[in-house]
């Protein structure tokens, strides 16, 4: 079932690249223990120029707690990250 939610969840937001005009966006589903690890591992074994991942805009001691992957990334990617928060609806 997560495998199939991932798959979901990157055949969504390519979508919504392609339809704004990114032309080359990736995608795959790698697993292992540690995700910034494997996003660092797989950039380094393809030619990535750019990582674009999500943030769910924790603050506090949640972040402090929970950790952030889109922190890590930020922090140790070789390359640039761009981090987007889901947009809210407006009234």
């Amino acid at each position: 079932m997560l495998e199939e939610a991932a798959d979901d969840v990157l055949e969504n937001a390519s979508a919504v690249a392609k339809t704004n005009g990114v032309e080359s966006a990736v995608e795959t589903v790698e697993y292992g223990s540690s995700i910034p690890e494997e996003i660092r591992s797989y950039i380094e074994d393809h030619a990535i120029d750019l990582v674009v991942v999500g943030t769910h805009g924790r603050t506090g001691f949640d972040r402090y707690v929970l950790g952030s992957v889109t922190e890590s990334l930020v922090r140790t990617s070789p390359v640039p990250v761009l981090t987007v928060r889901e947009s809210t609806p407006s009234l």
